[in-house]
């Protein structure tokens, strides 16, 4: 019998460049970052890494841009999920920004919800491509999404990003969740597939709940979560590409495998692969250093013959099989 695997996929936030300061414009965007993913995949196939790229509608109204995601449909190992923005996907209010509030999907009326979500899916289906995972814009997600996304044959919701929350108004709270994958009730099966962000120590419910009370206004004064992290006690972490506590992805990685996590999920913006294109691309060097954290990661991943690659739809179908394997297995007993 062959040893179990862990599998591993890198997920692409794929969508328009924009100043993340300004707001959230209804208007006209720039998708010129899309340029730079043939390069990005060239660097994941060399490795034969999968890839998610989740969509949005901006990408796929630009035909240069469709164009190239269009093409990395053909290529091997690649999966084209769906991506949303509300502010800038039609039907489009008639205001240069949405308030805040309004950039997540979950806060509009059920209707305007709806509408958005339909707006994107048939933008796909006009270039003959079908998307089965989905991830809101902003970690974005919500019954009535989920249950659209059921009602039109997705497998995976990949929005949830465990232990965190903003202070952004309406924005959703996931502090309580964990990186565990989760099965919604009802048929057919989708699943909720949590990006991979935790503590480079086990357990992470215990250090969450930890780091969180140091940083309460009486232990504030103590900076205990610096102490913690310049002793390496431990830090939070997430299998992220741009973002800081993506430097410390090694511990984080190695955390997850002794758990036997079910997958390990990673994640950039687009945007990021464009010097400009995002708050952490903001220099050649940046991006250059970006692209070198994913060769570093990526010959480190498949040096491990317990981690193999899968896109999100692959890493749902594969704990759907797990969970019917071990009812038949508790249904023998």
């Amino acid at each position: 019998m062959s040893a179990p695997t862990t599998p591993f996929v890198i997920t692409v936030d794929t969508e328009e460049e924009w100043d993340w300061s300004s707001g959230y414009p209804t208007g006209s965007t720039r998708t010129v970052n899309i340029q730079k993913l043939p390069e990005f995949q060239n660097a994941c196939e060399k490795f034969g890494a999968a890839v998610t790229y989740f969509v949005n509608h901006a990408v796929l109204a630009e035909p240069a841009a469709r164009q190239i995601i269009l093409d990395l449909a053909q290529r091997p190992r690649v999966e084209i999920g769906m991506h949303i923005h509300p502010w800038n996907t039609p039907p489009i209010q008639p205001v240069e920004r949405v308030p805040e509030r309004e950039s997540f999907l979950h806060n509009l009326p059920t209707e305007l919800a709806l509408a958005k979500l339909d707006s994107v899916y048939a933008a796909f289906a006009e270039h003959g491509l079908k998307p089965v995972s989905f991830r809101g814009g902003r970690y974005s997600t919500s019954p009535l999404v989920q249950q659209w996304l059921r009602d039109h044959g997705f497998v995976a919701d990949a929005s949830i990003l465990p232990y965190t929350g903003w202070v952004d108004d309406g924005a959703p709270d996931y502090r309580g969740r964990d990186p565990k994958p989760v099965r919604l009730p009802g048929e057919p099966p989708l699943w909720e597939i949590p990006l991979s962000l935790g503590y480079t120590r086990r357990p992470f419910g215990f250090w969450h709940r930890a780091l969180a009370m140091a940083a309460t206004k009486p232990l504030r004064t103590l900076r205990l979560v610096g102490v913690l992290s310049k002793f390496g006690v431990v830090e939070r972490a997430w299998l992220n590409f741009e973002n800081p506590l993506g430097e410390r992805m090694p511990a984080l990685i190695r955390a997850l495998k002794k758990m036997n996590a079910p997958y390990l999920c990673f994640t950039l913006h687009s945007s990021s692969l464009l010097v400009g294109g995002s708050p952490y691309a903001a220099t050649s060097e940046a991006v250059e250093r970006l692209f070198r954290t994913l060769t570093n990661t990526l010959e480190r991943l498949t040096a491990d013959e317990g981690l193999v690659p899968a896109t999100v739809a692959e890493i749902a179908s594969r704990l759907e099989v797990e969970r019917d394997a071990s009812h038949r297995n508790q249904s023998a007993r």
